[in-house]
């Protein structure tokens, strides 16, 4: 038997998910992420049009997600060292 949500409810939710998430650390990481992947795809851009460099296109992510693996280990580090 399926349950009704309320709209209120789910409103509600999302919002409580959203003010989870929004926060100042967050804010970093994803303008660090968006910078990363903005140099990239410029450098891309810059080095196909000189022909300086051929760019797999299929590869252009992969800076963006280095960064974010470096700053998931980072803080997994610091939280397991903090001292208490």
């Amino acid at each position: 038997m399926k349950t009704k949500y309320n709209l209120s409810s789910e409103k509600d939710l999302r919002q409580n998910f959203i003010l989870k998430i929004s926060t100042t650390k967050n804010k970093i990481i994803v303008k660090t992420m968006l910078l990363c992947l903005f140099l990239s795809l410029s450098f891309a851009f810059v080095s196909e049009k000189t022909g300086w460099l051929e760019v797999d296109w299929k590869i252009i992510f992969i800076p963006a997600l280095l960064v974010l693996q470096i700053i998931i280990i980072g803080t997994a580090l610091k939280n397991r060292y903090k001292k208490h």
